[in-house]
């Protein structure tokens, strides 16, 4: 099929494998007129989201789709757009790329202001707050301060920006602390949070999860709890491990940067390593397994697996997008029911696989229909609950 060919294509782009006669193929299937008809609000309101990343087309080949496309529709545009691997990551489930480049290059179809399309499409949802709760069972608020906000509690400070991120400042005599307190950082569906801790180990908080810490690390190990979704950039220290706990496994490192998926709903625990050494000890009595850059181990059913993996898919919430590589639909659909705060008839859904990526603030109905654009399968919204069309 056309669509097909299409997307295979589009992925050999954004790759940069793609050969110059793929290429001239490329722009045959760009030119298709049929492709004008789809996605134009989508795509103005979300062009220009991201910049600066390198160009998929060269502004000569860009020049030459554009004479192809002005030859189909005898028309000609006065402006010339080039299509970058941005666009391609912030814009598209694969095959709305070319529609992208389409649209980008033509510029022929009249569409709402984009401050017009936001406002009508329904956005990613967030009913509840970003929430810090202390030692004494006092919850605070951090998404809404408009300003720099401080805690302190039991000789320790925490700075809350204001901008999505907390800072734990270590005290310089930790003597001085006569009380090792614990604080509990916890986020809703439809938000992410950063959080740097006394040490220093800067940890990403995705949707839907929660991050138990003490405020001062102990002299023997450096301890948290994680339930949902995390990416800790451990701060170096090799007399103090930094230890991750979840349900069902422990993750020991003394300084690296990976990534846990632990959530209560799904049936697998999953750690991606991005740089550095970690142990993986799933408690049950299997053997502990160190991990190299690249790997990820898979806890389910009581048996630990270690695969080489696609970093990017699992780290590209914290760029607040969606990328699906050979994904299965109901992984996919768990991230859409945490970031929409949707619930999903996960027995409607076939056994599918999806390619692909576009930002997390694409509204939802949109980002539906791109899959059903991309995969044949279509879902529908019912009392906020996503299930398959039929």
């Amino acid at each position: 099929m056309q669509d097909d060919r299409l997307i295979y294509l589009y992925h050999k782009a954004v790759n940069n494998s793609i050969s110059e006669k793929e290429r001239e193929e490329l722009f045959v299937l760009l030119a298709d007129p049929a492709a004008r008809q789809l996605y134009n609000s989508l795509f103005e309101w979300s062009a220009g989201q991201t910049d600066g990343q390198e160009d998929i087309f060269t502004e000569p080949q860009a020049n030459a789709l554009l004479e192809r496309i002005n030859k189909v529709n005898q028309s000609r545009s006065a402006n010339i757009f080039k299509l970058k691997a941005t666009w391609v990551a912030a814009a598209s489930v694969t095959l709305l790329l070319g529609l992208a480049a389409y649209y980008l290059l033509t510029r022929t179809v009249p569409a709402k202001p984009a401050g017009e399309i936001a406002q009508a499409i329904p956005q990613p949802a967030a009913k509840t707050h970003v929430m810090l709760t202390l030692s004494d069972g006092r919850q605070v608020p951090l998404d809404s301060a408009a300003t720099e906000q401080i805690i302190e509690q039991k000789g320790t400070q925490a700075v809350n920006s204001g901008k999505g991120a907390l800072t734990y400042t270590a005290p310089e005599n930790h003597t001085a602390v006569t009380e090792v307190v614990f604080n509990t950082l916890t986020t809703p569906r439809g938000k992410y949070y950063k959080i740097v801790l006394p040490d220093g180990t800067r940890v990403s908080l995705n949707a839907a999860s929660s991050l138990r810490y003490p405020t001062v690390f102990s002299d023997s190990q450096r301890k948290v709890e994680l339930t949902g979704e995390a990416y800790f950039d451990v701060a170096t220290d090799a007399g103090h491990p930094f230890i991750v706990v979840t349900g069902k496994q422990t993750v020991s490192v003394l300084g690296t940067a990976f990534n846990v998926k632990a959530y209560a709903d799904e049936p697998y625990t999953k750690t991606t390593l991005v740089e550095g050494r970690i142990k993986v000890d799933p408690r049950n009595g299997t053997a502990a397994k160190v991990l190299s850059p690249g790997e990820q181990a898979t806890l389910e059913n009581n048996q630990l697996k270690i695969s080489k993996t696609d970093t990017r898919e699992d780290i590209s919430w914290m760029q607040d997008m969606f990328y699906f590589s050979d994904t299965d639909l109901h992984t996919v659909a768990h991230q859409l029911q945490r970031w929409y705060d949707i619930e999903v008839d996960y027995s409607s859904l076939p056994n599918a696989r999806l390619y692909g990526q576009l930002p997390r603030s694409t509204p939802l109905p949109q980002l539906l229909n791109a899959i059903e654009k991309t995969s044949d399968i279509k879902l529908k919204m019912s009392n906020n609950r996503v299930l398959t069309a039929h």
